[in-house]
């Protein structure tokens, strides 16, 4: 008998000691879930970084789209153009007055086997409101080209297509397979932190523990200084989906926490006397505090009333969330202080990046800035809103011109800003005159480590406020290619329209656009097209429209349109003969986007339904696409 007991007692001992030896340690679990983490975001900066090191080769990437600043531009010196082999073969110079086409109405259809170089010469002598300087097309030109245009480097787009393409396809709006796919790896891990050899309902102290890990990933993915995004080459509101994502695991992970206690006391009927003490008070704080935020960060809410509601709740229960978390567990504080520091690191890059006075350069073409108005005109509130606002001007232009936003009436802050500049406009014009402050805080977005200068050829599709995108893009561009710093042989703008007299405002710059292009490298042709009737068709029969701009009632037809830039970048041309062009191999088409949902989807299935046999040969296509900037919720995040 005594023999069994021993024996029984070894077994326990053992069996004990077997347990104790393979028991889980939370803290040490979550945490290297978080290095995990840490470690596949560092996985994809050294997928990127190849791009990222071909970009910082150049010194002006070092300096353009981090900081705004103003700049002592140089007079642009006169160059005299000399006469080139193309004037032999085109039709003479027509006389200045020659008057200028008017709109074709209905306008002819877009024919792709058009050559750019048979364009009428009437362009040639259509004069510009901007001082951009001509380049001759001289040997000695060239060869400034070879040696100063940017190094391409293809993106895993290029070089994976198929693969691009798959990723690309929308599930629902503002969600794609790649978006989807990243989704559900975050919350499988997620998943295995918090159900690995635990019970939610009898160890509620795991999920407690992943709720706590996620607090830094949150705050930092939610902040517009991104240090992920920062690494990666990614701005803020193309991140944004994974911070609103991680948010909701959060609160998924605080609620599972809290249920498991629920129901462990209700059974052991302890609750009344758990729920007295100080550290479970905070605890049921924190837990009122991120579903608050749960519930105010819903479309309804973001999308509506973004500075009313969404912004206050948001400041407010996430720092409620943060303090409560303090006293209910000093295993949070690190987290906490973390995320703090995340946040403060923002915010003293806001202020760094924040300015008054006259801004020339500093930016990258589709960056955008946010705009604070410092009016009392603005409204009680509306003074301290800071709202966003694609910059749709050059940088450093030669002309003088600064930095410039494209503003529309598109809620109560716009209106009241459209009413402010017209009370300004109204004293100028009795000498009063009218001066308003406004702060500018930016640039953020853009193209990341890609380089628009370094491709062959560039398609950009706006939607509607999107056109300040494809402005400042194609504005940059044709800059670049004055300098002898861009590979672009060919340039597509295509706006897409509801109202046809959306063009007419911008006519003046499409022209001055296409007039600085006619002695450029790189050709430019721009199309807008309008999907609704007009309410005056006999007004936009009187548009006058320079050659290479056209006005059609249709949506455009984007396959056609991109193998149109494809074949002018392929090749150049020269009367009708074609010729061999010079400047090294192709390096791809880039295609950007900044439009409504339904655009977009359309853009990606042309690029992704394009014959790969053309793609390979011009270099493969690459899909840029960029947030409407201003008054989207989805771009802008506390």
């Amino acid at each position: 008998m005594s023999v069994l007991a021993a024996t029984n007692a070894t077994a326990t001992a053992s069996a004990q000691s077997h347990t104790t030896t393979h028991a889980v340690n939370h803290a040490e679990l979550v945490f290297n879930v978080d290095v995990f983490l840490l470690c596949a975001a560092a996985l994809f900066v050294l997928l990127l970084l190849p791009r990222a090191a071909i970009r910082f080769t150049h010194k002006r990437e070092w300096v353009d789209g981090h900081l705004l600043r103003s700049t002592t531009l140089e007079a642009p010196v006169s160059v005299v153009r000399r006469p080139s082999k193309r004037d032999a073969v085109v039709a003479p110079v027509q006389p200045a007055h020659i008057p200028v086409p008017k709109a074709s109405y209905p306008p002819q259809e877009y024919d792709d086997s058009e050559k750019w170089a048979d364009d009428t010469d009437a362009s040639h002598t259509y004069v510009s409101h901007a001082d951009l300087i001509r380049k001759a097309s001289t040997a000695s030109g060239r060869e400034r080209r070879r040696q100063n245009v940017p190094t391409h480097m293809p993106g895993w787009s290029t070089m994976l297509p198929t693969i691009a393409a798959f990723l690309r396809q929308t599930i629902r709006p503002g969600l794609t397979i790649g978006k989807l796919l990243v989704e559900v790896a975050y919350f499988s891990v997620l998943l295995y932190a918090g159900l690995y050899r635990s019970n939610p309902l009898t160890q509620p102290i795991r999920t407690g523990y992943v709720a706590v890990s996620q607090i830094p990933i949150v705050v930092a993915l939610g902040t517009k200084n991104n240090v992920v995004g920062m690494m990666i080459g990614f701005g803020y509101e193309r991140l944004n989906y994974l911070h609103r994502f991680a948010g909701r695991m959060l609160v998924l992970a605080v609620n599972v926490h809290a249920i498991g206690y629920f129901y462990s006391w209700s059974i052991a009927g302890t609750f009344s006397s758990h729920i007295a003490k100080n550290d479970v008070r905070w605890a049921f704080v924190a837990l009122i505090a991120v579903d608050i935020l749960a519930l105010l960060s819903m479309d309804m809410f973001r999308q509506k009333f973004y500075n009313a509601i969404f912004i206050p709740s948001h400041v407010i229960a996430v720092i409620v969330l943060l303090v409560a978390m303090c006293f209910h567990t000093t295993t949070a504080v690190p987290y906490v202080l973390t995320a703090v520091g995340f946040y403060g690191l923002d915010r003293l890059m806001r202020l760094i990046k924040s300015r008054i006075p006259a801004i020339n350069s500093g930016w990258r073409a589709g960056q955008h800035v946010r705009l604070r108005v410092l009016s009392l005109g603005m409204g009680w509130r509306g003074w301290s809103e800071a709202h966003p606002f694609t910059i749709a001007s050059v940088c450093r232009s030669p002309s003088g011109e600064g930095l410039v936003l494209m503003c529309k009436k598109a809620g109560d802050w716009t209106n009241r800003l459209y009413e402010l500049a017209q009370r300004a406009d109204y004293g100028e014009a009795n000498g009063i005159g009218s001066n308003v402050q406004v702060v500018v805080e930016g640039p953020y977005g853009g193209p990341g480590h890609a380089i628009f200068g370094s491709f062959s050829g560039a398609l950009f599709v706006a939607g509607g406020s999107g056109i300040t995108f494809a402005l400042g893009a194609v504005q940059d561009l044709i800059k670049k290619d004055l300098e002898y710093k861009s590979r672009v042989r060919a340039i597509e703008l295509v706006w897409s329209v509801q109202d046809p007299n959306a063009l007419q405002p911008l006519i003046p710059l499409f022209s001055s656009l296409l007039a600085q292009s006619y002695d450029a490298y790189a050709s430019l042709r721009i199309s807008v097209f309008y999907t609704r009737a007009p309410a005056s068709p006999e007004a936009v029969r009187a548009y006058r429209l320079p050659p290479g701009l056209t006005l059609s009632p249709a949506r455009p037809k984007l396959p056609g349109i991109l193998q149109g830039v494809v074949d002018r970048s392929a090749a150049l041309f020269q009367g009708h003969k074609e010729r061999k062009p010079r400047g090294g191999p192709l390096t791809g088409i880039i295609v950007g986007v900044c439009g409504p949902q339904g655009l977009g989807d359309e853009v990606r299935r042309a690029v992704a339904n394009f014959p790969p046999e053309r793609r390979k040969a011009v270099g493969g296509i690459e899909l840029h696409e960029e947030c409407v900037a201003f008054l989207s919720a989805d771009c802008a995040c506390v």
